[in-house]
C-alpha cells in the first residue's frame, strides 16, 4: 500500500519510507514509538500498538535472519574444507582407478568416473553433485569386490566415510540456505506492515494534529519532511497534468478557435479546436 500527500500550498512535501529498505523503515519505526511514549496514551495515534508490535516482531525477525546467515555462512565453510580433503581422495581414487584400467580406460566408468572417448581421457569430478555421484559408485563397486581384489589406496572406509561426511553437510547447507531465504521472506513481509502503518499513522497525524498542513514538527515521529523538487511544483502548478501542445492550422480556410477552462486548482487550460470556416456559416 502506497499513501501519497501533497499540499499545493506548501513548499515543502511528506516522505514515508521505502519498504525494501528495511533498515530505513525500523528506524523510523523506533523513533515514532520513542515519541509516541513521550504523550499520555489518551493523545497516542489508534495505530501506536499495532506499529510498536510489528517493531518488535520485526527486529526479532531481523536477529534471527542474522543468525541464519551466520549458520549459512559456517555450514558453506565447513562444506568447503570437506571438499578440499575430498579432492585428495578422489584423487588417490583416479590413479588407482587409471592404473588398473590403462588398457581399457573406458572401464573406469564402473567406478563413477567419466570417460572422454574422443581423447580417451578419464575426467575427475567437478562439481560437489559430480563428486558424491563418484564417491557412491567408487564405495558400491568396490564393496562388489572380493576384499583381497579391493584398492589399498584409499582405504574404502575412509571414503566412506567423506562420501557421508560431505552428504551430510551438503544436506547442511542447503537447509541453512532454505532457513536463510524464508528468515528474509519474513522480514520483507514484517518491514511492509510496519511501513504501511507508518504510512497511515503519518497521514492520521497530519489530519488530527496539524489540520493537513505538512509540519516540519513530524519529524519529531520519524516522518522525512523535505522541500519539493522542481519536478513536483511543476506538476502541481500543471494540476498534476500535461496539457498537449494543439497543432496550429495548416488550411487557411479554417481558423483557431479558442476555448477557456479553468481548472480546479485556478490555474487556466486552453483548448484549441480548428473549426471549418464554412461550417461557421451555416
Amino acid at each position: 500500500m502506497a499513501i501519497s500527500y501533497r499540499d499545493n500550498n506548501s513548499p515543502n512535501e511528506i516522505r514515508f519510507p521505502n519498504p525494501r529498505k528495511r533498515t530505513d523503515v525500523i528506524k523510523h519505526g523506533q523513533i515514532y514509538v520513542a515519541q509516541e511514549q513521550t504523550r499520555p496514551v489518551e493523545q497516542q495515534t489508534p495505530f501506536t500498538p499495532i506499529i510498536s508490535d510489528l517493531l518488535q516482531r520485526t527486529i526479532a525477525a531481523e536477529n534471527e535472519l542474522k543468525q541464519a546467515e551466520r549458520e549459512r555462512k559456517s555450514a558453506a565453510s565447513e562444506l568447503k574444507s570437506l571438499l578440499g580433503a575430498a579432492r585428495k581422495i578422489i584423487w588417490n581414487m583416479w590413479k588407482s582407478v587409471t592404473a588398473k584400467c590403462s588398457d581399457k580406460p573406458h572401464q573406469a566408468t564402473n567406478w563413477g568416473f567419466y570417460y572422454k572417448a574422443n581423447t580417451g581421457n578419464v575426467i575427475l569430478p567437478k562439481s560437489l553433485e559430480e563428486r558424491l555421484e563418484t564417491l557412491n559408485a567408487y564405495i558400491s563397486q568396490e564393496q562388489s569386490q572380493p576384499e583381497d581384489q579391493r584398492f589399498p589406496i584409499p582405504d574404502l572406509l575412509d571414503v566412506i566415510d567423506m562420501h557421508m561426511a560431505l552428504e551430510d553437510q551438503a544436506d547442511t547447507r542447503a537447509a541453512s540456505l532454505r532457513k536463510r531465504e524464508s528468515q528474509v521472506e519474513r522480514c520483507n513481509e514484517l518491514a511492509l506492515k510496519l511501513c504501511n502503518y507508518l504510512q497511515a499513522a503519518g497521514i492520521y497525524l497530519l489530519a488530527m494534529e496539524f489540520k493537513f498542513k505538512i509540519s516540519k514538527d513530524l519529524q519529531n515521529w520519524g516522518y522525512d519532511i523535505a522541500a519539493k523538487s522542481s519536478s513536483s511544483s511543476s506538476r502541481e502548478e500543471s494540476g498534476g497534468e500535461t496539457t498537449p501542445t494543439p497543432e496550429p492550422a495548416t488550411n487557411g480556410s479554417s481558423e483557431p478557435v479558442v476555448k477557456d477552462s479553468t481548472l480546479l486548482n485556478g490555474t487556466a487550460d486552453v483548448d484549441v479546436e480548428v473549426v471549418d470556416a464554412d461550417s461557421e456559416k451555416e
